[in-house]
């Protein structure tokens, strides 16, 4: 998946603490099997691989140009420390949920959470459909996996142009999952790999998957209250 070109990355963080260079998998074997999953997904091109790389792999976005379309799913392992230990998976565009040989619980029975990616300067119908249709298979047999859709490639459009794409997304996805009677935890994403929108989105994804993060975030609490901390 490749995204646009522009904007400045100097002021990109190199990093988010994160390994060097995650240990990836092609055979879907992992040291980290029994570890929460984050499942990028998209239609082809919308940008998945490419948020991966400069995420995970301190790519520099203009190097995402030549990124080729992923063709089956890469597994990658990120162990930063005992409490931030997860999979990011990417998925090929063109995965077939009706396809007879689809294995829904093999995909979405690890996921933790699901990250759609909406190229926010292409046409939203054939996303939409591809997104509503992967949330109805997902929550079928996962009910407590997380959903979360990153609108983008965001960074030249305008503020009002911005609000007005997450509205109109948010307004459909929601209307065809009310319509099948589905009502999963959705949460919605303005992205861009030009600027600091993607490792804020994804650090919120990560967060969900944390679960000692409320006693940590107590504890961080309790420590600025004790010592006066600001």
């Amino acid at each position: 998946s490749r995204d646009r070109k522009g904007g400045d990355s100097s002021a990109l963080p190199s990093d988010m603490g994160y390994s060097d260079a995650p240990a990836s998998s092609s055979t879907g074997v992992s040291v980290l099997e029994n570890k929460p999953a984050i499942l990028l997904m998209g239609l082809r091109r919308s940008g998945k691989s490419s948020i991966q790389k400069v995420v995970f792999h301190k790519m520099s976005p203009h190097e995402t140009l030549f990124l080729e379309s992923t063709q089956k799913i890469v597994k990658n392992d990120i162990a930063n420390n005992s409490f931030v230990q997860f999979q990011v998976w990417d998925l090929p565009g063109q995965l077939d949920f009706f396809d007879s040989t689809f294995d829904s619980e093999s995909i979405f029975g690890h996921g933790g959470s699901i990250v759609f990616i909406v190229d926010a300067l292409d046409e939203f119908n054939e996303a939409i459909g591809k997104l509503t249709q992967t949330i109805l298979k997902a929550h079928q047999t996962n009910k407590n996996i997380i959903f979360d859709i990153f609108i983008h490639k965001v960074d030249g459009l305008s503020d009002d142009h911005k609000i007005e794409c997450q509205r109109d997304i948010s307004q459909l996805v929601e209307e065809e999952l009310a319509e099948a009677g589905v009502h999963p935890r959705i949460a919605f994403h303005l992205t861009s790999i030009y600027d600091h929108s993607i490792f804020e989105a994804f650090s919120k994804v990560i967060q969900k998957l944390v679960p000692q993060l409320a006693p940590l975030e107590n504890l961080l609490d309790m420590l600025t209250s004790n010592s006066r901390l600001e």
